[in-house]
């Protein structure tokens, strides 16, 4: 499995480095990915949870009462 993260920190390389050495991951520093999407973070990231209809429902209705809750 591949994926494609951005690193805030750069103290995060050693620890990348660390988890490389226990072999739970490898490191491609020169791979560019051209593929990442642009755009709104909605569209980029819409159904990346792959959620059920019922828990989409739950959280939907959750969202909709603490909204209210503010007005």
């Amino acid at each position: 499995m591949n994926v494609t993260i951005d690193l805030i920190d750069s103290g995060v390389l050693k620890l990348l480095g660390d988890m490389e050495r226990l072999n739970l991951i490898r490191v491609n520093p020169h791979e560019k990915n051209t593929t990442t999407p642009k755009g709104r973070l909605s569209e980029r990231f819409a159904g990346s949870l792959h959620l059920s209809a019922e828990k989409y429902a739950a959280i939907q209705n959750a969202l909709g009462e603490s909204r209210s809750e503010w007005e």
